[in-house]
């Protein structure tokens, strides 16, 4: 549901900006804060394997949990 002209024009005077620039950087922090989490697990999950607590099986299924979570929330993000 997209947003009459009286009501972009209110939120452009009362913000300062769009409300395409604001749902741009909402997109952008979410997408941002997930890849550094992403980051942060596989970073956690290498370590582990790196030092023989994780087997290379907990580790491939690290992996793919966190590019099945990237995948899902960019398509629901971005269409």
């Amino acid at each position: 549901m997209s947003m009459t002209d009286v009501q972009s024009s209110a939120f452009q005077n009362a913000s300062g900006f769009s409300a395409q620039s604001s749902s741009t950087l909402w997109i952008s922090l979410v997408l941002v804060l997930t890849l550094l989490w992403c980051t942060w697990v596989m970073w956690t999950a290498y370590r582990g394997w790196a030092t023989g607590s994780v087997r290379f099986g907990a580790f491939g299924g690290s992996a793919t949990r966190v590019l099945l979570t990237l995948l899902v929330l960019m398509f629901f993000i971005l269409s």
